[in-house]
């Protein structure tokens, strides 16, 4: 098996710890990974001093107590909560459906066959021949044509080679690979991505001068040859004139563009600019706005004789003679070279996007596909698969289901963890895809079994996360405490506070000389819709300065005024300005949406006061909040006594 699917198949989706408790509250427990994970979050700097742990476990505690409350309370079963917490899981678990483990094995392997390009050479027989001339259109008869055949060409071809015969020779007598009696079987250079996945692991498995058994991929036999291998050669910069071939164009209208072309190399020896002549004559509409310029591209990318001379190209500038293409004609100009990364801390920048949308992907998915099923604790059922093959053809034409011998509806199919699946829940889904799924309808019964159970596992572990995947767990339980942390904030104390106006006054008058002003001033702040409304506004301002409202109301929009009085540190002054009566301040401009802002001083108090019930209310109702948070808590704290496992404590003091 190859190297990296045993590297894959021992990835783990999910493990167990060793729980330590750190704290109990009444009867929960909290241990000292959630901890650890929560004080992480908070603190970035993560430095684990017995001042900083205390301060934030004392917080931390108060916020268990507040959640714990709001679940007595039952505020967790609020159909709003509910929702809430069924989007996030949905926003989040499509990132745990995939094992980043494997993901970043991939990559790591991308990254590794980036840094050689290969020469090979290929021999293909297709179980179809049809599929040569139009792969999509025979894709699936490609698939249920007779195999014997191609099996028996490959293994013709197979003996030849071992028994020492050229391997073009070889390539030009067997294969089907419409280019092998121009290239004899020599496809040239690629590097990672280039061949589907499977052949790709065939190509850089094999020792240089080897070949490889015949291999059976889902359109045919293939034997690969790898002739040479050498350091990467990167990605190309270059400008392409193209002159493309019409459909079923025949020699003379070839022969036209070929003119057409030699005239145009002829004239880019002579000093014509590429670029000009590019916008002027190139069909390849992808470059006609750049002057022919064409996305950067490694070894694989195009048609052989394409790419043999565009990096055959030795120096920035060099253009190549006209050359042939099944698309057509092509001039190429080299612009730059790009080499390789030799830096693997940039793999993932590199290649985790081309992983996660190439084929090996599937094979990731497979082996999660697996790993999932060991999971959740797959089990199938003893059965007599030719009487259940039976009664599903028999539902496939009828609909219903139709009791043979030794299978009916409630018949079990296999298992997982907590859940049985049945011949019930079974024939509708093979009557689904024979009738509606041209992809899968000629796979036998036994491979669409497999499917079906390979879908019910994913599915039920994905409904299942939290009880197999910590991480997801955590996720998950944060956002729902939060989420009942707001709600239960608000009921308990916000809105109560704010709602309790005997209470805000009797607050106030026992703490009327904590609000004080400093010094301060009556002030206007003005915000425009740009730096020119705002200049106009402020020339307005100096000659009727009463009239300040007027400048709001009629602006359409333009001008937002807020009047009121200001400490005079929350007004933006300028260095060593004083204020004074009709003084104003900078005028402040944004970058991003270009609004402007200004303060015009209508009065100022050098002197403190006492702020009134009104002037305070805000800082009121804050501080009022603070002190109902502070009697909330004590009242929780004798409902759910807090014990502290001082052990595991000094633990995170001293790790």
């Amino acid at each position: 098996m190859h190297k990296l699917l045993i590297l894959l198949c021992s990835v783990a989706l999910g493990f167990t710890v060793r729980s330590q408790t750190l704290f109990t509250y009444g009867a929960q427990k909290v241990d000292k990974k959630e901890f650890e994970r929560a004080f992480s979050k908070n603190n970035p700097s993560n430095e684990l001093k017995k001042e900083s742990i205390q301060e934030y476990l004392d917080l931390f505690i108060n916020f268990k107590l507040k959640v714990q409350a709001a679940r007595d309370l039952k505020l967790d079963t609020l159909s709003n909560q509910k929702a809430d917490l069924l989007n996030f899981r949905r926003q989040i678990e499509s990132g745990f459906m995939t094992e980043e483990k494997t993901i970043n094995a991939l990559v790591k392997e991308a990254f590794e066959r980036s840094q050689k390009d290969l020469h090979i050479a290929h021999i293909f027989i297709p179980f179809d021949p049809g599929f040569i001339s139009n792969p999509a259109a025979n894709y699936m008869a490609n698939k249920q044509a007779d195999t014997s055949k191609a099996y028996q060409a490959i293994q013709k071809a197979f003996d030849e080679l071992k028994a020492g015969a050229d391997f073009s020779a070889v390539a030009r007598k067997y294969s089907l690979d419409p280019a092998v009696n121009a290239n004899k079987g020599d496809i040239g250079f690629i590097t990672v991505f280039s061949l589907p996945y499977e052949l790709e692991n065939i190509a850089y498995g094999l020792p240089v001068g080897r070949f490889s058994v015949p291999y059976r991929s889902m359109s045919g036999y293939h034997i690969i040859k790898k002739i040479e291998e050498r350091h990467a050669f990167g990605k190309m910069k270059a400008a392409q004139i193209l002159l493309t071939f019409t459909p079923n164009s025949g020699p003379e209208e070839k022969q036209q563009l070929k003119r057409l072309a030699d005239s145009l190399y002829g004239a880019l020896q002579k000093g014509s600019a590429f670029d000009a002549l590019a916008r002027q004559f190139s069909t390849d509409r992808t470059g006609y706005l750049t002057g022919g310029v064409m996305p950067d591209f490694g070894i694989g990318r195009y048609e052989r004789e394409f790419e043999d001379a565009a990096f055959g190209l030795q120096h920035n500038g060099d253009i190549s003679r006209p050359i042939e293409t099944a698309f057509g004609i092509h001039i190429i100009k080299r612009l730059g070279r790009v080499p390789a990364s030799l830096d693997p801390s940039q793999a993932k920048a590199l290649f985790r996007d081309e992983v996660m949308q190439d084929s090996r992907m599937q094979v990731a998915n497979h082996l999660f596909d697996l790993e999932v099923l060991k999971l959740i604790e797959y089990r199938k059922a003893p059965l007599d698969e030719k009487a259940l093959w039976q009664a599903t053809d028999s539902f496939i034409l009828r609909n219903s289901v139709v009791p043979v011998k030794n299978i009916n509806a409630n018949t079990i199919l296999f298992s997982f963890a907590k859940l049985n699946k049945k011949a019930a829940d079974w024939f509708p889904y093979a009557r689904t895809i024979k009738t509606t799924s041209p992809e899968f309808a000629k796979l036998p019964f036994r491979e669409l079994l497999n499917k079906f159970a390979i879908e019910t596992g994913r599915e039920y572990y994905r409904n299942h996360l939290e009880d197999y995947n910590a991480e997801f767990r955590a996720q998950l339980n944060e956002f729902k405490e939060g989420n009942l942390l707001f709600e239960v904030m608000e009921r308990q104390v916000w809105s109560k506070a704010a709602a309790d106006s005997s209470g805000l006054r009797a607050f106030y008058n026992r703490n009327r000389d904590k609000y004080q002003w400093g010094p301060s001033a009556d002030a206007i702040f003005f915000t425009t819709s740009n730096r020119e409304t705002a200049i106009d506004v402020r020339k307005n301002i100096k000659g009727i300065a009463e009239h300040w409202r007027m400048q709001s109301d009629l602006s359409n929009g333009k001008v937002i005024a807020d009047s009121g009085r200001f400490e005079l540190s929350q007004i933006p002054l300028a260095k060593n300005q004083e204020m004074n009566a009709g003084s104003m301040s900078p005028l402040i401009v944004n970058d991003q949406d270009s609004t402007a802002t200004f303060v015009y001083v209508i009065k100022t108090y050098a002197d403190s006061a006492r702020r009134s019930f009104e002037e305070a209310r805000g800082l009121v109702i804050n501080d009022y909040q603070t002190e109902l948070e502070k009697k909330w808590i004590a009242i929780l704290k004798r409902k759910y006594p807090v014990k502290m496992n001082q052990a595991v404590f000094q633990s995170l003091i001293h790790k």
